[in-house]
């Protein structure tokens, strides 16, 4: 997967996250689109020069750490690691800018894939839009 950085939220992102967490999970378009994008880096990830997964990153000062969310993989490209290596891209870019702490706001449902790639639970389960997630670091 070739794996691009963009500054501002790409049209891909916007059509990845539409469709994994409006269209498929049924969270609010209103609300998965917030404040946040024009701080963020955006990464999409490409096969064959089709966008297949996206994720962004930016510094939260209120947790002391880079917040890597909107993690999305389109369907059709799901059970192929490319969840894992979004995540792994995002924090490589995180590291290399001095990083040394990173948190995902998670959905409760995929906890056990963030704790495969080192992340701990970091809070009791809290509700967004209904669905539960838990806040999960990683220190470097």
């Amino acid at each position: 997967m070739e794996i691009l950085s963009f500054s501002k939220l790409p049209v891909a992102a916007v059509e990845i996250r539409t469709l994994v967490f409006v269209d498929e999970q049924g969270f609010s378009k209103e609300l998965e689109f917030d404040e946040n994008e024009t701080r963020a880096t955006h990464l999409v990830g490409f096969i064959n020069g089709n966008a297949a997964a996206t994720s962004r990153y930016y510094y939260e000062e209120c947790k002391n750490a880079y917040l890597i969310g909107r993690i999305a993989v389109k369907k059709d490209y799901r059970d192929n690691g490319l969840g894992a290596e979004i995540v792994k891209a995002a924090e490589e870019r995180i590291t290399a800018q001095g990083g040394k702490a990173i948190v995902i706001h998670a959905q409760l449902r995929a906890k056990g894939f963030y704790e495969s790639l080192g992340y701990s639970q970091d809070s009791e389960v809290d509700l967004e839009e209904g669905v539960e997630h838990v806040w999960m670091k990683k220190l470097f």
